[in-house]
């Protein structure tokens, strides 16, 4: 079987690596496929496709080959940010500036010969020029804008005076405006006019092409990163950066999820160890030593058990991705769940194991257990593979991938736990019943004979006159009389044969303290009311955590915190998005704007959108109809020029406007005109808002909502929002409907399950009600433990679902299978898998405790998520479950009868022994 599995695994594995994609975008992973963005920003696509000879920063909104860059001061311990105005700072920044347009160069090769390309080679163009951040000369003194001299001086000097005004949020380069907003972070204002003396930051942009030479465009970013972000040379002694481009998001997620790869060495390390002492079994021998029984010990079994779930995942990873399937670091955390719940299997399967009668056969040892344990792991495997089968439902693609990719590993858990771990163990069972030593293969040695040899007793010896006892003659000439049809003679009497229906004499001390001690203190009455005090105190703690649980996934948490971009998360908090953001509204069925009704209306709506807790006030609106307004009244006023007075004449005289304004590279970009120049008519337009208190997910959804609502209001306008950081509201927005989705069905599935394969609907009903009741709980309590519900919490909540299941499914099952009143059936319970269940949980804990060494949020969120379903699995299993069962199901179940005769396979078994 070995070489079976091998071939298997290899066989995906490899093939799966060769074809293998992966998504890196952020925007796919975390955002329904479903969105409402996605249409958003299909809108903006239709109307304004990217043009990359007629680009202006603040303009775009799907471009991939940005880099943006946000300096500031160095934080002084006692005053905090520096004045990032300071001739020093700006200076700095210039230099900075001026070495990144100029300098930073990347090799190629093009016909042989090797070239240096710099950004004035890949940037975004418009007018064949490059946008090179002319605001960081702007914000200097006036007179460090230029050397002018002679005649020009006077006249350069009148245009900067009277022409340039440095104000918040919307500047003036003439009648250009130049929206500062999104150009100085937290500024000082000093007057009503907008006029500043402080700015904590400033933001630089260099955006290049796609296309053919996206290529080379991805190297010169990454290189632009890694220079400004170098640790060991930084780039400047007094300032800090935060960068971000369209591949920071996606190396943040890897990063984290390369940093799991040692853990998850660490924790099969761990987990071995763990496995393999719990596998030892000791003896103690007639001068009182306590040694190593290397006959019924199974460190075989425990490395078996370890090796089924790593084989799982090569396998189930190398098969998906040979399918086709899209791969994302999140999924790597599937293999530390996968990794536990095969643990907690072989645990079940050991158990049973050890309950059979040493001195049957090994096949009749092996059938026992198999035919005690197969249903319980059944159960249990089949519950989590149908309860993330279930998640592959979610509109959230991060969620359906973690799901697909963690219902496959379980299947071939299972899988595997059958075809290699059951026969591993059938080996270790005959390597048992021939008394050989179970890592040496040959016979081990009577400890009674080598008591004086210190090593070889601790090293070589075992159990070998354990079946001494065995009576093979009577058993063979059973099957004789079977054999000769001599049916009458099968009957068996209940004291030569009372070993082949009870378990073994050689009973564990852990059974027993089960059976005598946890089992009757939980029949007392007092423990029964305690325990119902406490799971009251428990579900009001855990909906009173529910109530408070807050929504949302800050981005800044998807990375770790010794990761570049959490810089920029850092900086940007602090400036832009306090105030100074922009979203684009775009209006798809303008209304007659020289109609004084449709313009009132119009107007209402604009007051709508720039009067809100999210948004600037109108001074920070970049809008080309109010400066078209501007423009007619100044006509007015200085050229006595009358104001149109037909719809016609209006539109006329705005495209006229557009060919001398001071703006008009930028309200061209806005103005969607007909095709037929003779109507001028505006088929759409767009305008841009100031956005403040926009820090948190909370603000992010509201926002969202909000603009979405005031759009709604005028359907007749066909009003369409969009930031770039929709995507991640609308992810916000699907959480909580996702969440109880995914829930109800998962509950709906285990409930079916549950009653197919447990006898007792009672004990089915039961093991729903504990888990919907741990969920409750790791819902409630994550929010005293300062997690969020997001997609990456869903994940783990579906998750914990698997864990919930298999700890709950197997008292109920065991409960089930008892015989007795309700006391007696809990206490059986109890003692058959009271201890594997608490050696799962414990393994499972121990598993992930080398998470808790990486500083990620989504990995810090897996390792709490687990620590909670884990501690109230084992006290729902262990005390709540069985109260809860002694409750509920009050009639008691009879013995089974035992026949008389036996099947011919029985008899086969034993001929075999």
């Amino acid at each position: 079987m070995g070489k079976f599995d091998d071939k298997i695994h290899e066989l995906f594995f490899e093939i799966g690596l060769r074809i293998h994609k992966t998504t890196n975008d952020p925007q796919y992973v975390f955002s329904p496929a479903n969105a409402p963005w996605r249409h958003e920003r299909d809108v903006l696509t239709q109307f304004w496709p990217l043009d990359e000879d007629k680009f202006w920063p603040g303009k775009s909104y799907d471009l991939h080959g940005y880099v943006d860059v946000i300096a500031a001061g160095k934080v002084h311990p006692d005053y905090g940010r520096p004045n990032i105005l300071n001739i020093r700072y700006l200076d700095e920044v210039a230099r900075i500036n001026d070495y990144i347009i100029n300098n930073l160069t990347i090799p190629i090769e093009l016909e042989g010969k090797q070239f240096e390309i710099a950004y004035t080679d890949l940037c975004m163009r418009y007018d064949w020029a490059c946008y090179l951040n002319d605001h960081i000369t702007m914000l200097m003194p006036k007179t460090r804008w230029g050397n002018f001299s002679g005649p020009f001086a006077e006249f350069a000097s009148d245009i900067i005076n009277t022409q340039v005004n440095i104000t918040y949020p919307i500047g003036w380069r003439g009648t250009e405006p130049i929206y500062f907003g999104a150009l100085v972070g937290a500024p000082n204002i000093v007057d009503e006019e907008g006029h500043f003396d402080y700015a904590s930051a400033i933001r630089l942009t260099y955006n290049t092409r796609e296309g053919k030479v996206d290529e080379y465009g991805i190297q010169w970013r990454l290189k632009l990163a890694q220079w400004l972000t170098n640790k060991d040379k930084p780039v400047s002694e007094i300032l800090e950066f935060g960068i971000n481009h369209n591949m920071t998001l996606p190396q943040g997620l890897q990063d984290v999820a390369d940093t799991l790869a040692p853990k998850f060495v660490g924790t099969c390390v761990i987990l071995f160890t763990f496995s393999f002492l719990v596998s030892v079994v000791l003896k103690r021998h007639s001068n009182m030593q306590v040694t190593i029984d290397w006959v019924r010990s199974k460190p075989l079994v425990a490395a078996a058990g370890l090796m089924t779930p790593i084989l799982a995942t090569v396998t189930s990873f190398g098969l998906i991705l040979w399918c086709g399937q899209l791969y994302n670091a999140i999924v790597n955390v599937s293999p530390f769940l996968i990794l536990c719940i095969g643990i907690d299997d072989l645990f079940i399967m050991s158990a049973e194991w050890h309950r059979t009668d040493p001195k049957q056969s090994a096949d009749r040892r092996i059938a026992k257990t198999l035919s005690e344990a197969a249903v319980a792991i059944s159960i249990t495997s089949v519950t989590d593979i149908t309860t993330f089968a279930v998640g592959c439902y979610t509109t959230l693609p991060g969620v359906q991938m973690f799901c697909m990719y963690t219902a496959v590993q379980c299947f071939f858990c299972y899988f595997y736990q059958i075809i290699f771990l059951g026969p591993v163990l059938a080996y270790a069972a005959e390597l048992e019943q021939n008394e050989k030593h179970v890592l040496l293969f040959k016979k081990a040695e009577d400890p009674e004979k080598v008591l004086d040899k210190k090593w070889r007793l601790w090293l070589l010896s075992g159990s070998v006159d354990r079946l001494k006892e065995r009576k093979p003659s009577k058993r063979c000439k059973i099957a004789e009389e079977s054999v000769g049809g001599k049916e009458e003679k099968l009957g068996w009497s209940e004291k030569v044969h009372k070993h082949d229906d009870e378990h073994s004499s050689e009973e564990t001390l852990v059974n027993k303290i089960f059976r005598e001690i946890i089992g009757p203190f939980i029949l007392q009455r007092s423990t029964q009311i305690c325990a119902l005090l406490l799971y009251i105190v428990y579900i009001s703690l855990a909906i009173g955590g529910c109530l408070n649980l807050k929504e949302g996934l800050d981005p800044k948490l998807l990375v770790r915190p010794s990761f570049y971009l959490s810089k920029f998360y850092e900086i940007i908090d602090e400036t832009f998005w306090r105030e100074g953001l922009q979203m684009q509204v775009v209006v798809s069925n303008p209304p007659d704007l020289f109609n004084f009704e449709s313009r009132r209306n119009f107007d209402k709506m604009m007051a709508e959108f720039e009067n809100t807790h999210y948004t600037m006030k109108p001074n920070a609106t970049m809008f080309w109809l109010r400066a078209f307004d501007r423009h007619l009244e100044t006509e007015l006023d200085e050229l006595n020029i009358v104001k149109p007075n037909s719809s016609i004449e209006w539109y006329h005289r705005c495209r006229d406007w557009l060919l001398v304004a001071g703006g008009r590279r930028l309200w061209q970009m806005d103005m969607v005109w007909s095709d037929d120049i003779n109507q001028n008519k505006l088929e759409a337009f767009r305008f841009q808002l100031g956005l403040r208190n926009y820090r948190s997910p909370t603000d992010h959804t509201a926002s969202c909502k909000l603009m979405r609502e005031i759009a709604s209001k005028y359907p007749q306008y066909n009003v369409t929002t969009f930031h770039e950081y929709y995507p991640f509201a609308d992810q916000y927005l699907e959480l909580t409907p996702s969440l109880f989705q995914n829930m109800a069905m998962d509950l709906l599935t285990i409930l079916i399950v549950s009653l197919i394969m447990i006898p007792e609907w009672k004990c089915a009903i039961s093991i729903v009600l504990s888990i919907a009741s741990i969920n409750v709980g790791v819902l409630g309590f994550m929010s005293f433990w300062g997690v969020n519900l997001d997609s990456v919490s869903i994940i783990t909540v579906i998750m914990c679902i698997g864990f919930a299941v298999d700890l709950s499914a197997h008292i109920a099952y065991a409960f089930s299978q008892s015989s007795g009143n309700s006391h007696k059936r809990a206490v059986a319970a109890l003692e058959t898998l009271g201890w594997p269940v608490f050696l799962g949980a414990s393994s499972t804990v121990l598993g992930i405790l080398l998470l808790t060494l990486v500083d990620a949020y989504i990995v810090q969120i897996f390792f709490k998520t687990v620590f909670l379903v884990i501690n109230f699995s084992m006290l729902h299993g262990l005390i709540f479950l069985p109260i809860l069962l002694m409750l509920i199901v009050r009639d008691p179940k009879e013995e089974t009868p035992k026949t008389n005769s036996e099947s011919k396979n029985d008899l086969e078994m034993k001929i075999a022994a």
